[in-house]
């Protein structure tokens, strides 16, 4: 199991981990708030209302098969590290 600093270490500098999070993060985000890329339930799933504009971008490029360019990877390390609970909730739940 990972530790809650090695999830904000991987979130903040793992390409990969990055990517991925983007993706199940916005995956978490209600059918609403994936199309209008805002926040309208504020549930403490998905993205909070001052990163799902940006992070819902950076997700749709993403999962069109497109790889994050320096600037967004680095922007996004920046935003995710603060989303590690939910990412260790989604570990939890799949075994990992």
């Amino acid at each position: 199991m990972y530790t809650k600093e090695q999830i904000q270490t991987n979130l903040r500098s793992n390409r990969e981990w990055i990517e991925r999070a983007l993706v199940v993060l916005f995956e978490r985000q209600t059918t609403d708030e994936q199309m209008s890329g805002q926040t309208q339930v504020f549930n403490n799933i998905g993205f909070n209302g001052s990163d799902s504009r940006y992070l819902s971008y950076c997700a749709k490029w993403v999962m069109s098969g497109r790889h994050l360019n320096d600037k967004h990877f680095e922007k996004c390390g920046s935003r995710l590290p603060k989303y590690w609970k939910q990412i260790m909730e989604l570990i939890k739940q799949r075994g990992n």
